[in-house]
């Protein structure tokens, strides 16, 4: 047989300009109040305030995020932070939601969606879940048309959050990008 094998659609498009509107009412389901990307979108920046940035961040550009240290992340935020004990339960949400997986660059391994910006969070309510069940054949990778964050303007880092404003007035401090070494996790 002769099949075309499909590959990743990374098809993002810039939403960091959009303005906030009135939001409509995110459609929970499965008895939960909050959909799992505004959820997510609290706790991302939560997990930063609160000194585990190393574990999981933004990336610099607000754009995506990343896992640093899968272990650390299953061991210590999935329990005190998420509804998910196990990490491809986790990833299943991601996947439900359109989240798509970077494999080259700086961006490696991180996880975005055009309506996921960092200090965006109304954007996040208008990511909806998809129903369509799977076909059993997983996409192939497609790096050449990941796009890379980097040569595309930050978001605005006035649009932050209020925590992340107000932890910032308290600390009296600028962002800080993580740079220390993390311990790689054998697999």
């Amino acid at each position: 047989k002769n099949q075309v094998r499909r590959v990743v659609a990374h098809d993002y498009h810039d939403h960091s300009h959009d303005a906030e509107a009135s939001p409509p009412n995110p459609v929970a389901r499965g008895g939960v109040t909050t959909p799992f990307p505004i959820h997510w979108h609290e706790l991302l920046e939560k997990i930063e305030v609160e000194g585990y940035g190393h574990v999981v961040s933004w990336q610099p550009h607000g754009r995506c995020f990343v896992i640093h240290n899968q272990k650390e992340f299953i061991e210590h935020i999935m329990p005190k932070y998420t509804k998910h004990s196990k990490f491809p339960s986790f990833r299943r949400q991601l996947n439900l939601y359109g989240y798509r997986r970077l494999t080259k660059g700086k961006d490696r391994g991180g996880y975005y969606h055009e309506l996921f910006l960092r200090g965006k969070p109304f954007l996040a309510r208008r990511m909806q879940r998809t129903c369509i069940k799977g076909t059993g054949v997983r996409c192939r990778n497609n790096p050449k048309d990941e796009p890379d964050f980097y040569n595309m303007q930050p978001v605005s880092a006035n649009m932050m959050t209020s925590t992340q404003s107000q932890a910032q007035i308290q600390t009296n401090t600028q962002p800080q990008i993580q740079t220390q070494a993390q311990p790689q996790i054998q697999t």
